[in-house]
């Protein structure tokens, strides 16, 4: 994985539950956020809504986080530190 990718424009999109991302290097990426979301071990599994507010409302963070060893593990385990 390129470490240095920059991430352009990144967009959630419901119909397939997938954050889209321009990298500004003629490629796009496709995040499916259910795959992602799978691998993710939740207190309570209500707690996924996390989520999907995450990819919703900053996409970007969603994928940066994503493709991040254990990123979107840590974001949930520092959410449920707040709650």
């Amino acid at each position: 994985m390129n470490n240095n990718l920059t991430f352009q424009f990144g967009m959630y999109e419901p119909a397939t539950d997938s954050i889209i991302v321009n990298t500004g290097e003629n490629s796009i990426l496709f995040i499916r956020c259910k795959e992602c979301n799978s691998s993710v071990i939740f207190d309570d599994p209500s707690d996924v809504v996390y989520l999907y507010h995450l990819a919703e409302e900053t996409p970007l963070l969603y994928a940066k986080l994503a493709l991040k060893a254990n990123g979107l593990q840590d974001y949930v385990n520092a959410i449920n530190e707040f709650n």
